[in-house]
Order: structure tokens, then C-alpha cells, then sequence
């Protein structure tokens, strides 16, 4: 809980001096700079969640080619893992309700998010076209979560990949980018207590127009699924080492 608060402090701090101005001058900043003055607010809040990360395929960190990134979903603070982690600009698609929490919901609007009314059809084909237009223009790298909401079983199967989510991004010939996380879920869990949290982060390899070429959009969320799932599992057995590791420093220390 001494966790969660802190970080709402924090971030309350960033709120009128970065957030605000960014969602007030969207028009007049380009979002490469309200992107990078977002960022700088992520990184001044993410020491107080005590992380280790432990990243493979660090190199994907570090280009803007406009890729779909999809991942795995776990917290509710995901998309600002990925600001903290990520250079070059990326946009969301998040649920409708996200834009209404106090200060996250301006943090993510700021950036470009792109917000999906679930019980709305015509706008979510709305939203979701507008997505797959600037994926067609190659302007910038899309993140969504396939499952469509938090897993909240964490070491359980994940949820099933909606087709949908990649439909757009096919049509568009975006390379697709599978990103997998575990361990993020534990620094606001007020059961879990450790003096670091590790979290596991890799990017797969991407998959490129040509190896999706004549599938259909459930064929590939049923193949990305399967790849993300497998190093899910991976990880969670390697979490188990991370996690004695520390507990051993602890004692030592």
C-alpha cells in the first residue's frame, strides 16, 4: 500500500507541470516532444516501484521502426512500463474507462492514445480504423494487448487473443513485434513484500507481412498467442531463480 502511495505522489507531482500542459497543447507540440516530457515524468516516478529488470533483446528498445507491439497483460501501469523502457514514441489503444483515471488517464491521452468503447461497435471499427491509418503511414509504433483486459491469474494461460487486434495491422503490412513481461503485476500488490521486484521483459522476433501472408487474423493472434505464452512460461520458471536470488542478498545483507 506504502507503494501505491508513494507513486500517486509522485506522479501527482508531474500532473501540472508536465501532464496538464501536454494534454492541453497537443495541437501545438508535436509528440515527439510531449512523448519525450512524458517520459521524463515515467522515469522520475518508476524508481519508487524498486524494479530489477532483467531485458532480453534490449536492441528492440531502441528503434523507431512502426511496429504493432502486442504483449502480454498483466497491471494496469503496463503502457508506462513501456514508456519507461522506449526511446522513440509509441500510442496506445486502451479501453474507453482508462481515460477517466485521475491523472493516468491524461498521462496516456497526452501521447495520442487511442480510446476503444467496448460496448460500441461502430466506434470501436471507428477507432481501430484510425489506428490502421497511421500504421499505413508508417508514422509511429502501436502497443495493444490482445487479451483485451488484465490477466489477473498472472502464472495461469493467458486470455484468448482477440483477432481483432491484429486484423488492422495486416491490412496496414505492419510488422507485428511479440513483447512478453512477468513480474510487473507484483510492486502494487499489497500482498507481496520484497526489497526488489524482478521483472522479466522480451521482445520475440518479429513477424514481417511475408510470414503472415494469407493467414487469416485469428490464425496469427492463435500463433502470437502461442509464442507469447511459451516464454510466459519460460519466464515464470526463471522467476523463481530471480526471486531466490534476492532473497538470499536479503539475508546476506
Amino acid at each position: 500500500m506504502w507503494t501505491f502511495i508513494k507513486l500517486v505522489f509522485l506522479a501527482s507531482l508531474c500532473y501540472f507541470p508536465i501532464v496538464l500542459p501536454n494534454v492541453l497543447r497537443r495541437k501545438s507540440h508535436s509528440l515527439d516532444f510531449r512523448y519525450r516530457q512524458l517520459r521524463k515524468a515515467v522515469k522520475f516516478i518508476f524508481p519508487a516501484l524498486k524494479i530489477d529488470f532483467h531485458l532480453h533483446h534490449e536492441e528492440m528498445l531502441h528503434t523507431n521502426e512502426p511496429f504493432l507491439i502486442v504483449s502480454n497483460h498483466h497491471s494496469y501501469l503496463d503502457p508506462f512500463l513501456m514508456i519507461y523502457l522506449m526511446d522513440h514514441p509509441v500510442r496506445f489503444v486502451a479501453k474507453k474507462e482508462i481515460r477517466s483515471y485521475p491523472i493516468f488517464g491524461d498521462a496516456t491521452a497526452s501521447i495520442d492514445a487511442l480510446f476503444l468503447d467496448r460496448k460500441n461497435i461502430r466506434s470501436q471499427i471507428k477507432t481501430l480504423h484510425s489506428m490502421k491509418e497511421s500504421m499505413a503511414r508508417k508514422e509511429t509504433r502501436w502497443v495493444i494487448y490482445p487479451e483485451g483486459t488484465r490477466n489477473k491469474t498472472y502464472s495461469n494461460p493467458m486470455l484468448p487473443f482477440k483477432a481483432g487486434s491484429f486484423k488492422h495491422a495486416m491490412e496496414s503490412k505492419t510488422t507485428i513485434l511479440p513483447m512478453v513481461a512477468y513480474g510487473f503485476h507484483r510492486p502494487l500488490n499489497p500482498k507481496i513484500r520484497m526489497k526488489r521486484y524482478p521483472v522479466q521483459i522480451d521482445f520475440l522476433d518479429p513477424i514481417t507481412p511475408k510470414m503472415y501472408e494469407g493467414k487469416t487474423s485469428q490464425e496469427v493472434a492463435d500463433m502470437v498467442q502461442s509464442l507469447i505464452q511459451a516464454r510466459s512460461y519460460q519466464m515464470i520458471e526463471d522467476d523463481k531463480q530471480l526471486v531466490k536470488a534476492l532473497t538470499s542478498q536479503k539475508r546476506k545483507s
